[in-house]
């Protein structure tokens, strides 16, 4: 008997063509919503599912759940297709943000967009997925036998967020915006197939039950108790402030702090003594760095790529935003990969995915357990 595994890469050893069932994941965005019109405009059989994430009945946060499901039906009402509702609020709960409180208590910066990938949207609700149909998202990215590639808008490109899916789960994934140039034809293609309120909708920023008009940190106040406490200078260790919390801080963000005439920014957290280290300016040469140790290494390809002489020269990012490096990957003999970029990366931080690719091919990433 074949197992699983097996069973997918006969079902998707070949390309989607028309007529094949297609279950797209949608938010009642833009970007899902064309991607679902675009689908059934090249012939594919489309339903769309609605994942729930977050309890909107649960007062510290805020979520607009309610509002994007109806748009997410009407959606599918204008495009003649189905959808459905599921409701993931528990396993992003136990698998997303729990341990994203964790790791902030514990001074770290992490990405709890990149768990959610991995764990739900390719996770949970893949799983529950018909084996015989297809998989599609509105990422910008592309994905070729199983290869994730970047999407040719490279303002938007999404494969950092996608840098710990599998390729079991790639092979059976679609992204239709992968090939398209840019975010102002996707809007001008949403008004041409008839979403005239989707093209309008404004696009949501950040983690959607933090809501518009509160802070992270403010967020944050309310699942974690840490005490305020002393704000030093690293080049005097003069005391500067005080903080309000070292789970508010990230390295190289500006850091509140009145003292002189200068304008500070975090360069350390010391949580055993419970004190945030800053420097006087933006450029200081601590906030710097050009190596970094990372644990939790995940390949998006089944077959590692091969090392020569234990390193290999690659394509890295700290952050999504951030333009490519080059970098020397190795693995070292504790199992951990090493990352040393050719050029200094400023504010690399503790818990920051660091994802890396061979040209438009990502290859992978793991989380910062160590800047030198």
């Amino acid at each position: 008997m074949l197992r699983h595994t097996q069973i997918l890469k006969r079902l998707f050893s070949t390309q989607p063509k028309r007529g094949d069932k297609v279950v797209i994941a949608m938010s009642g965005g833009v970007d899902s919503s064309v991607s679902a019109a675009l689908l059934k405009q090249q012939g594919f059989n489309v339903q769309g599912i609605y994942m729930r994430n977050w309890d909107s009945s649960d007062e510290r946060g805020e979520c607009t759940s309610r509002q994007d499901w109806q748009d997410v039906q009407k959606v599918c009402e204008t495009l003649g297709i189905d959808c459905s509702h599921v409701d993931f609020v528990k396993e992003y709960w136990n698998d997303v943000f729990e341990k994203t409180l964790a790791d902030y208590a514990h001074g770290l910066t992490p990405n709890p967009d990149i768990s959610c990938n991995s764990e739900i949207k390719f996770g949970a609700l893949l799983n529950k997925i018909p084996k015989d149909a297809w998989f599609a998202t509105g990422h910008y990215c592309r994905s070729v036998n199983g290869k994730l590639l970047r999407g040719l808008e490279r303002n938007k490109d999404q494969s950092y967020y996608l840098s710990t899916v599998t390729e079991d789960a790639l092979k059976r994934t679609i992204f239709p915006l992968g090939d398209i140039e840019s975010k102002s034809k996707v809007k001008k293609l949403a008004v041409e197939l008839g979403l005239f309120d989707i093209a309008k909708k404004k696009e949501s920023m950040g983690i959607c039950f933090v809501g518009q008009r509160k802070k992270f940190s403010e967020f944050l106040e309310q699942y974690i108790d840490q005490p305020p406490g002393p704000v030093v200078d690293l080049d005097s260790g003069q005391l500067i402030g005080q903080h309000n919390g070292l789970y508010g801080y990230t390295i190289g963000q500006a850091s509140r702090i009145c003292h002189g005439s200068d304008k500070w920014f975090v360069a350390q957290k010391e949580l055993s003594e419970n004190k945030l280290v800053c420097v006087a300016g933006s450029n200081h040469p601590a906030l710097f760095s050009n190596h970094c140790i990372a644990r939790d290494w995940v390949w998006t390809t089944e077959e590692k790529p091969k090392l020569v002489n234990n390193q290999l020269l690659l394509d890295a990012q700290v952050r999504y935003r951030q333009s490519p490096e080059k970098a020397i990957l190795s693995l070292r003999s504790d199992g951990l990969y090493s990352i040393r970029f050719k050029n200094p990366i400023r504010a690399i931080a503790r818990g920051q995915q660091v994802v890396v690719w061979d040209q438009d091919w990502c290859l992978g990433s793991g989380v910062i357990e160590t800047v030198l």
